[in-house]
């Protein structure tokens, strides 16, 4: 038998391209998921400098210490409704961390925030003074802050008559100016006097937490990976966390950032902070030149109040782990809602924006408001000039679909059809009625609402929100509101009752 054959020449062939394919694209192999930094150390604790009036950054700077971390949590069955607030899962692991200002705490912290702060096992407060609120002291964010900077910005003058005069008290406006400047020297302090802890949540008096929500949201992540995570907003090209809403750092966060601070503040971040808008802008820079990378958390943290907020499906699954700027009704009720949770369902079932939307929302919804703006205003139609007054010198037309009436059956014929439907269009802005009436007649319309200034406008809307109140002393310009009831209805219903939760995060 010949050695060389067409079979075995055909073999190694085979073989050959087999071997060029494997050294062109590697041998066969499983991808790793993505890689844990490294557990280094942090600062030592700067304890006595907090509030001392040190003005040096990265000076005297002591050697690290030991942390003490347990290991990543693994995922527990649910814990008892029976536990505290201070007992939930997590709970010990979480810094809560509040910035506000002298003019903000004149009167102390609001009581949805003294509550959230009961349930924490560990809180800072950080203030433009030192003192206390409340039982809980009060750490001076700017300390670290130079003199010779100081001296340079107008917004300092109010800070040395706070130093000087401890009954000084700034009007809100004069407070704020030194908002941006508190930021970058709050984290780092953060930082070197707390560095043991898994997540630390920045918030501010008007920060309303889920702390349910929060703990079980975590929960569900390695504190050792460097987030930095909020509801996303974008000034020229920085994409940075709304401080409103709640910032959350992880331990892996801060402990990339502090040694970044040490040697960026004074050469290259503190220049940023003076022509900056905002601190939590600065922040985000900060947080890109230390290598952290940013994680949207919008759906979970909320920077609407619910009667802002546009309700649908996207989130309707997600849990709300915060609010912002809620009124003091509805951060009272809000908290009392979620005890009430917590008692019934335990600390690890999850309240979701269905949940919120049953509480907040659904009950105030009616067929028409008085004096109310539910921000309906994907299409507006203004009466034409003058029409109020021809209308007051003829018989009113009579298309408008009375009050409280359902969809009406378009003439079959499509010439009448497009002349009824004109009719509706010219008539909208006449009345809340007729408003009302175009509503019904548009398919994907959910809401309606009349203004009476000038000859009447109509706003239509269908996305669904609550809107509010409005102040009407000129009756002149009354805002009337209403909701398609039977479509909100189906549209929930479609929408579900969330036997599955959806944790959307950096989305």
């Amino acid at each position: 038998m010949p050695h060389f054959t067409p079979t075995r020449a055909l073999v190694v062939l085979t073989s050959f391209v087999l071997l060029g394919f494997l050294w062109t694209r590697g041998l066969p192999h499983q991808y790793a998921g993505p890689a844990l930094p490294a557990l280094t150390h942090l600062a030592e604790p700067v304890v006595d400098n907090v509030g001392n009036g040190g003005k040096e950054h990265g000076k005297g700077t002591s050697t690290p210490p030991k942390t003490k971390i347990a290991p990543v949590p693994t995922k527990a069955a649910d814990v008892s409704s029976e536990k505290s607030c201070k007992e939930a899962r997590g709970a010990q692991h979480v810094m809560v961390v509040v910035r506000t200002s002298r003019a903000g705490v004149e009167s102390g912290l609001p009581p949805h925030l003294l509550k959230l702060l009961a349930c924490a096992h560990h809180v800072l407060i950080f203030s433009d003074h030192a003192g206390e609120t409340n039982g809980y002291p009060i750490h001076d964010a700017l300390h670290l802050t130079p003199n010779t900077t100081m001296a340079k910005h107008a917004e300092f003058v109010e800070y040395d008559k706070m130093q000087a005069d401890k009954n000084h008290k700034p009007t809100l406006d004069k407070a704020n100016a030194l908002d941006k400047w508190k930021w970058l020297p709050m984290v780092y302090t953060t930082a070197t006097i707390a560095p043991n802890h898994r997540f630390y949540m920045f918030v501010e008096p008007d920060t309303s937490l889920s702390w349910t929500n929060l703990l079980q949201w975590l929960d569900r992540l390695d504190y050792r990976i460097p987030y930095y995570s909020g509801v996303p907003n974008t000034v020229d090209d920085t994409r940075y966390a709304q401080h409103g809403p709640g910032i959350m750092l992880s331990y892996g966060a801060l402990q990339q950032y502090w040694p970044r601070y040490e040697e960026l503040y004074a050469s290259d971040w503190e220049p940023q902070v003076a022509t900056a808008c905002c601190g939590d802008v600065v922040l985000a820079r900060a947080m890109k030149q230390a290598q952290i990378e940013f994680y949207s958390s919008f759906g979970l943290l909320d920077p609407e109040m619910p009667s802002n907020l546009i309700w649908g499906q996207k989130f309707w699954c997600t849990p709300v782990v915060s609010w912002h700027h809620l009124p003091r009704a509805d951060a009272d009720l809000l908290w009392d809602t979620q005890e009430a949770w917590a008692r019934k369902h335990g600390w690890a079932k999850p309240w979701t924006h269905h949940d919120a939307y049953e509480t907040f929302v659904k009950e105030q919804l009616a067929e028409q408001k008085e004096d109310w703006d539910n921000v309906s205003s994907d299409t507006q139609l203004v009466a034409d000039k003058g029409r109020r007054e021809r209308l007051t010198h003829q018989k009113q037309p009579t298309n408008a679909t009375p009050h409280g009436s359902k969809d009406t059956q378009a003439p079959s014929n499509p010439a009448k059809r497009d002349e009824a439907l004109d009719t509706l269009v010219q008539a909208a802005a006449d009345s809340p009625a007729s408003c009302r009436a175009m509503c019904l007649q548009t398919d994907d319309c959910l809401q309606w609402k009349h203004n009476t200034a000038g000859d009447g406008t109509c706003h239509l809307g269908k996305a669904l929100r609550l809107g509010g109140k409005v102040a009407t002393p000129d009756k002149a310009a009354r805002w009337t509101s209403g909701w398609m009831l039977d479509r909100v209805g189906r549209l929930a219903e479609e929408w579900g009752r969330c036997e599955r939760v959806e944790w959307k995060f950096n989305q």
